[in-house]
């Protein structure tokens, strides 16, 4: 499971106000706003079988955090 909510929590914390519907804007594009919420609610609750290793790149690029962090390895 990735640590999204960390994630978002440590960005706030420098000053970035991210919200889970923006970067949920930023993976799915071209789905709609429901389908959004319900991607990224599965990809936080670790329901999702598949994480595309971009999406790692643009959670990382917009929460200012680390792979190693956002994926659990480490606490930095």
């Amino acid at each position: 499971m990735l640590r999204i909510d960390g994630a978002i929590a440590r960005a706030k914390e420098q000053g970035n106000k991210i919200m889970k519907k923006e970067i949920a804007a930023k993976l799915w594009p071209d789905s709609t706003p429901n389908a959004q919420v319900t991607n990224m609610t599965a990809l936080c609750t670790g329901a999702t079988k598949y994480v595309n290793p971009e999406w790692i790149t643009i959670i990382c690029d917009m929460t200012g955090c680390t792979a190693d962090y956002l994926i659990g390895r480490t606490n930095d």
